[in-house]
């Protein structure tokens, strides 16, 4: 997804595990919608987020499902509030807490399900 100027919502796919997601975000005025990252399984869950409220935190756990490697579970924390958990987890927790500034996009993988995901870091 790059780097934008402010994440509106987050759509996620979650059963088991993290099947799927995908943003809107405002950039220079515009808003933008990426496509689903990921396979089409999993019950959807959408976020909306305030236009003062930003991603200040992302955390979860990277598991395996039918032998393939992959997020198991993502919460999502803001300046007003948490999100999640999606996906009922299980595996390796981690945690991204951004301490000065905000979550501004994402980066990752995706097959069937969400593999990898990293995100863009924008100073206050």
């Amino acid at each position: 997804m790059g780097p934008a100027g402010h994440i509106k919502s987050i759509k996620i796919g979650a059963g088991g595990v993290i099947d799927s997601v995908a943003f809107a975000y405002v950039f220079e005025g515009t808003t933008y919608e990426t496509l689903r990252h990921g396979g089409s399984g999993g019950g959807l869950n959408a976020i909306k987020f305030f236009d003062e409220e930003y991603l200040n935190a992302i955390s979860g756990c990277i598991g395996e499902y039918d032998g393939t490697p992959c997020i198991s579970q993502l919460t999502f924390t803001t300046n007003m509030g948490t999100y999640g958990p999606y996906g009922d987890g299980g595996g390796t927790p981690f945690n991204l807490p951004v301490d000065e500034g905000k979550i501004a996009g994402f980066y990752g993988r995706a097959g069937t399900y969400l593999i990898a995901i990293g995100a863009y870091l924008k100073p206050n």
